[in-house]
């Protein structure tokens, strides 16, 4: 679903970026780890044709099929379209327009749905991402929404298009404990199947990534470093960076295995048995 290849990305002038080589298969959940200036934003923008002027990206970025590395965002055909969710929905929503506005937009330009049904289609939406008072979160604004509020609503914008890929830049960093758990629970119930997108999760944290992603690539100064499943890799890390994550998740949570497969629905948070 997503090949990246030999990519490389200066920032006025400066590589930042390297020789980057990955891929994420249809179905899968892939996160893409590494630490704060590592370059995963700056990767994240250049699969999704968002890249600042100043950022100059050479390589191969191919969606379904399509090469997409030097067109941008808008213009990318319809099956090389990719969701985005990031970690700051203040910028992700417009402030003036009501959130059922917005979400009703890619269902009639899109889908070709009459305003009725793309409102009908946006309440179908937000029920099924487990959202209460659906009608009257539809008539506010996103500055009248708590945060996980928020974040549920890129996921649902990024969800109407169909996209074939979603790239999901740290969605929960700035999310309560409880509130991210809820957000790693329908990014996963949302993604990676036969019906749903491919997700690329970016992130630092491993532990979000084990609760959610099969495989794992990590990057330091912009370069592969390690790229496998998160099993074999919270066995035996190989790289100093990963050493540290791994010794970081150990010590959250001491005797406990790092991996939940799944979620307590009688409790709704993740389950680590």
């Amino acid at each position: 679903m997503l090949k990246v290849n030999e990519l490389c990305i200066r920032v006025d002038g400066q590589p930042v970026v390297s020789d980057l080589c990955f891929h994420v298969a249809a179905g899968e959940r892939v996160c893409l780890l590494g630490p704060s200036g590592s370059g995963k934003s700056l990767t994240a923008g250049a699969i999704l044709g968002l890249s600042p002027h100043s950022v100059h990206v050479d390589g191969s970025v191919c969606i379904n099929g399509v090469e997409v590395a030097d067109i941008r965002a808008t213009r990318r055909p319809v099956q090389s379209r990719s969701g985005m969710v990031f970690q700051d929905t203040h910028s992700a929503l417009n402030p003036l327009v009501s959130v059922g506005t917005q979400l009703r937009e890619p269902f009639m330009r899109f889908h070709g749905l009459s305003r009725r049904a793309a409102d009908e289609a946006v309440v179908t939406l937000l029920r099924g991402m487990q959202m209460a008072h659906v009608e009257e979160i539809l008539k506010r604004s996103s500055a009248e929404l708590s945060g996980g509020q928020r974040q549920r609503i890129c996921m649902a914008l990024a969800l109407a298009c169909k996209p074939a890929l979603i790239v999901a830049d740290e969605p929960t960093t700035a999310l309560d404990v409880l509130t991210q758990n809820e957000v790693l629970k329908l990014l996963r119930e949302c993604t990676g199947t036969a019906d749903t997108p491919a997700l690329l999760f970016i992130s630092h944290d491993i532990g979000a990534a084990c609760r959610l992603c099969e495989r794992a690539v990590i990057i330091d100064e912009g370069r592969l470093v390690e790229s496998n499943t998160l099993t074999h890799i919270i066995a035996n890390p190989q790289h100093r960076f990963t050493r540290q994550l791994v010794r970081a998740l150990h010590d959250s949570a001491p005797g406990r295995p790092p991996f939940a497969p799944d979620f307590d629905a009688r409790e709704g948070l993740l389950c680590t048995a």
